[in-house]
Formats: C-alpha cells, sequence, structure tokens
C-alpha cells in the first residue's frame, strides 16, 4: 500500500516529529477532511496554531499572529565616541576647529588682518621707491602680507560666518629716506613674529595655533629678507 512506503506512518506520538510533521502538511492540503484513512489523526485549527507557536517560539522568536510571518528584530547600530571617549552634544561650541567657541579670538584676529593690510600697503610704498632688485623682493613681500590677511580672514569668517576685509586705504607713506624706513620694517616683522607666536600660545584652538605658527614663521623670514635687501642697496 502507499501508506507502507510513507515515513513514519504510525500514528503514534513522539516518533518521528519532523517527518510526522512535513506529511500531515502535506496530507491536509490534499486531503483536508478527516479521512478513515488517514494514517495519523489531523490536529485541529486551534490545535495546528498552537504548535505552530511553539516551534517559533523554541526558535528563539516571538510569537507571531497566525498567517503573518515572524517579526525579526533589527541589527543594533554601534555607537560611536569620539578618540577622547566622551559624547558630544550638539550646538556651535562643541566644535574645536574654528567655531563657536573661538568668537572669543575674533578682535584679536581683526586687529591681525589690519595690520597685515598695513604692511601690505607700507611695503609697496617701499618697493615704488627702492632700485629694481629690492623693489622686486619688497613687492613679494607686500603680496605675502596681503595672503596673511587673507588667510586670516578667512579663519575669522569659519567662526563668525561675517566676512571681514576693511575698505583699501591709501597706501602709507614711507616717512624718512628708505634705509631708515627698512630699519623700521625690520623691527616690525620681528614684533610680528612676537606676537604671532603669544597668540598660538594662548589659543585653545589647534586650528589658530597652527595658522599664527605658520604667520609668525613668515614674519621672520621678512626679517631677515629685509637685511638682505639693505646689504644689496
Amino acid at each position: 500500500m502507499e501508506q507502507d512506503k510513507l515515513p513514519c506512518a504510525d500514528p503514534g506520538p513522539g516518533q518521528c516529529g519532523s517527518d510526522r510533521e512535513v506529511f500531515e502538511r502535506v496530507w491536509r492540503r490534499v486531503m483536508p477532511e478527516d479521512r478513515p484513512d488517514c494514517p495519523f489523526r489531523l490536529y485541529g485549527e486551534e490545535e495546528q496554531a498552537g504548535m505552530e507557536r511553539l516551534l517559533e517560539q523554541g526558535a528563539g522568536g516571538e510569537p507571531s499572529a497566525p498567517g503573518t510571518a515572524p517579526a525579526q528584530s533589527a541589527p543594533a547600530v554601534p555607537t560611536v565616541l569620539p578618540p577622547d571617549g566622551k559624547r558630544q552634544t550638539g550646538g556651535g561650541n562643541d566644535v574645536p576647529l574654528l567655531g563657536a567657541a573661538s568668537a572669543v579670538y575674533g578682535e584679536q584676529l581683526q586687529a591681525f588682518i589690519v595690520r597685515e593690510l598695513a604692511d601690505m600697503r607700507t611695503y609697496q610704498a617701499l618697493a615704488r621707491r627702492a632700485p629694481s632688485a629690492a623693489a622686486r623682493a619688497l613687492g613679494a613681500m607686500a603680496a605675502d602680507e596681503r595672503r596673511h590677511a587673507k588667510r586670516l580672514s578667512t579663519a575669522y569668517f569659519l567662526i563668525s560666518g561675517v566676512r571681514f576685509w576693511p575698505e583699501q586705504r591709501a597706501a602709507a607713506a614711507a616717512q624718512g629716506a628708505l634705509l631708515g624706513a627698512l630699519r623700521a620694517r625690520f623691527v616690525e616683522e620681528q614684533r610680528g613674529e612676537a606676537a604671532y607666536l603669544a597668540a598660538a600660545d594662548a589659543t585653545a584652538d589647534p586650528c589658530l595655533r597652527e595658522l599664527y605658527r605658520d604667520l609668525a614663521g613668515d614674519e621672520s623670514a621678512h626679517a631677515w629678507q629685509i637685511r638682505t635687501v639693505l646689504e644689496g642697496l
């Protein structure tokens, strides 16, 4: 008979559970009625639902409503902390580089910008009075001072959102003889270097600190360039 070829034809409980369940499901699809020749007792609807819930719970899932797929939990999202291990909060003051916390340096940045633009105009005026070789060196230093002002103005904008760039004024007149004016610039470049180094030591903003130190190095280089210009006159 066909039933002899089917697995676990014995309807007794506890024998070949997985094969019996498979065969029972197939039988229910093709033979929905409880026929006399069924090799086992068919479960009722409530019993079948209870069996499915038990199977789901045994697999570690939550019981689901009949006819619905078990809900799958979303993967956990890892919490990523900054390198110092401290959780950052909202707001602008927690930005370490040129953020709102660096607004306390705004007045200082404005003063540096004004000073660099004034130095630019002074070198432009000196270049017009100097011989050709010296004029080229002084013109290059004027371009450096303008670049310094641009870098400082950019930092100020990133901190405040306001572009600070004073209007161009009339070129500063180089007082006295050319040699005396260059000697005064030699002193001023050293003072500028010291001012930038002091500002770098005082700031808590790493980006401003690096900027100030870069500009201090340029001011030092300018001082020695002026010495070279004087030696060539």
